[in-house]
């Protein structure tokens, strides 16, 4: 599987409250953007799975993918999205903002 279907099993597993396979499958997704040498596909991973732990409450697991997705830096704005929502989702577990 490549990381997009990698991305798409998890939805499907989280839509059939699976979360713990969604987050194999997220983990998954990691691994082969990591294999491909994709930057762009890593931050999306990555962004999935935080954003999977944030939702979940596990804030401390959530930390370190989060943070790897704010210091992703692409001039072209290919994961701007991805970035800007987990920069607010930082704010949100430091207590700067209040969680949604």
């Amino acid at each position: 599987m490549n990381v997009d279907e990698h991305i798409q099993r998890a939805r499907e597993l989280l839509a059939r409250n699976q979360p713990e396979m969604a987050e194999s499958a997220l983990s998954d997704a990691i691994d082969a953007a990591i294999a491909a040498e994709d930057i762009v596909l890593l931050t999306r991973a990555r962004f999935a799975l935080g954003e999977l732990l944030f939702h979940q409450g596990r804030d401390a697991e959530a930390v370190p993918y989060l943070q790897a997705v704010v210091r992703t830096e692409r001039v072209d704005g290919a994961v701007d999205v991805e970035v800007k929502a987990s920069a607010r989702m930082l704010r949100q577990i430091r207590g700067i903002e209040p969680r949604e």
